[in-house]
């Protein structure tokens, strides 16, 4: 007899689940509230071309992005960053160049760190203090966890943890990295820790493993690149998805909501039911009441804002030379990042024209609410004029608005999760929660998670032995 599975949530997580079952054999039937697949990976036009509107790339080392797209036949569509500068922190007025050999913001030499001017002295001496204090490595225990700002600070001081690690791992997360789980969030710093005692010493072993040139974030060799995208935008991926699902015969249903009171007959009969959807969402189809839904319902999220504007080469004082700038959060800038897309991807470089992307907003900043849409396009392209001069209008512009865009991972995290998935197998055994509200936010995660659910349903596994 077939094996069937109900999948709600038509993001990269659900159709990579139903993907791996679907060419196991089972049958399968996807439910998406929206419009369109893809959940936050998506392209619209910005002008006359298509342009990401979610995440642009993936990580290239941590292998699962790779695989999924070899798997789907388009690896030989992967392009790599092009910019000759891998990235730029702005503060103090100027323009610096993110250290080569920083990994996460983690600084693994610090005689190149001297060659900057992003770091004083005296904040380049407290960081030299990680490879002599001692570290009292944190129990197995899930439980026992804490901050990456909490450690990140204790061992390399409050200038590097504000001016390199912040901007690099906060702004990835859009979180606060004071309140954000160093295991969940920073597992190769945790580990570096664990390993070595020491964050530079850590990362240093790291970096050495992954090679000398692979490691640095927007690497000059394009045979080790740290990052994957695609011509056709991030997007590519969940076409072909949906490409295969349709081949297979998956029931694939769009504009299909699922609430609490049509979850029980959506599911009834299936072997397994995948939520793949925020947490705030699983814990209302599960009930408002039950251990489930309370451990779920606490979940946090961050709002993001993101304008994407085609702007006149005439227009900007300077060549745009690098990935892109990043502003730390202790300068209280409105502007998280900054992204020269025609710079770092060759597919969209226009000789008359540069196409930046403008981030705003993290957990515990919400200024970004407070601008209509014209407001913000005029203040976010203000900052970025203070670093590179922009003396004219953008010709097209894109304003993106991310409500409950990034969950926040606070300490004990991990905990968290595994109480939240043992809940909800109690209540139902055939439930299993998957997305990014769970076990990392970035392309990659998602795809181990859809693909690790797969994997453990085709050998037997239900959500009881999953949270355990």
């Amino acid at each position: 007899m077939t094996s069937t599975a109900v999948v709600i949530g038509g993001g990269i997580s659900g159709l990579v689940t139903a993907f791996d079952l679907g060419r196991a054999g089972w049958d399968v039937t996807i439910h998406e509230a929206a419009a369109r697949w893809g959940g936050r990976i998506f392209s619209s036009p910005v002008g006359d071309r298509p342009v990401d509107a979610g995440p642009d790339a993936f990580l290239a080392r941590v292998e699962h992005g790779h695989q999924l797209c070899v798997d789907l036949g388009i690896d030989h569509l992967l392009t790599s960053p092009s910019a000759p500068v891998p990235a730029y922190v702005y503060t103090d007025g100027r323009l610096n160049e993110l250290p080569e050999g920083t990994m996460f913001g983690v600084p693994t030499d610090l005689d190149v760190l001297k060659g900057s001017a992003l770091i004083s002295p005296a904040g380049i001496e407290r960081a030299a203090a990680d490879l002599d204090l001692p570290w009292e490595a944190m129990s197995g225990d899930p439980s026992a966890d804490t901050s990456v700002g909490a450690v990140c600070r204790e061992r390399l001081g409050d200038e590097v943890t504000d001016r390199l690690i912040d901007p690099l791992i906060g702004a990835i997360n859009a979180s606060d990295i004071d309140r954000l789980s160093l295991r969940a969030a920073a597992p190769q710093l945790a580990q570096a820790l664990a390993e070595h005692g020491s964050l530079i010493k850590g990362m240093a072993a790291v970096r050495e493993r992954a090679g000398r040139a692979g490691a640095a974030i927007g690497t000059r060799d394009p045979d080790r690149p740290v990052f994957y995208g695609l011509p056709g935008g991030t997007a590519t991926i969940v076409d072909r998805l949906v490409e295969e699902l349709e081949e297979a015969s998956a029931d694939l249903r769009l504009g299909s909501p699922v609430d609490q009171a049509s979850f029980a007959p959506v599911t009834d009969g299936a072997d397994a039911v995948i939520l793949a959807v925020p947490a705030f969402v699983a814990a209302r189809l599960l009930g408002p009441d039950g251990d489930a839904a309370a451990v779920l319902g606490r979940t946090e999220y961050a709002d993001v804002t993101q304008v994407v504007a085609e702007l006149p080469v005439t227009a900007i004082e300077r060549v745009l030379d690098a990935s892109g700038i990043l502003f730390p959060r202790v300068d209280g800038r409105l502007m998280t990042a900054c992204t020269w897309l025609s710079t770092k991807w060759a597919h969209y470089h226009r000789d008359e024209s540069a196409l930046v992307r403008l981030s705003s907003g993290r957990f515990g900043d919400t200024r970004h609410h407070d601008l209509d849409d014209g407001e913000l396009v005029a203040a976010l392209l203000a900052e970025l004029s203070e670093a590179v001069e922009v003396t004219g209008d953008p010709v097209a512009v894109r304003v993106g608005r991310w409500n409950h865009a990034f969950p926040l991972y606070p300490p004990g995290h991990r905990l968290r999760v595994a109480e939240a998935r043992a809940a909800a197998a109690e209540l139902d055994p055939r439930v299993h929660l998957i997305g990014a509200s769970y076990d990392g936010i970035g392309v990659p995660a998602c795809i181990a998670a859809g693909r690790g659910t797969a994997r453990s349903l085709l050998h037997g596994g239900d959500a009881r032995s999953m949270a355990g």
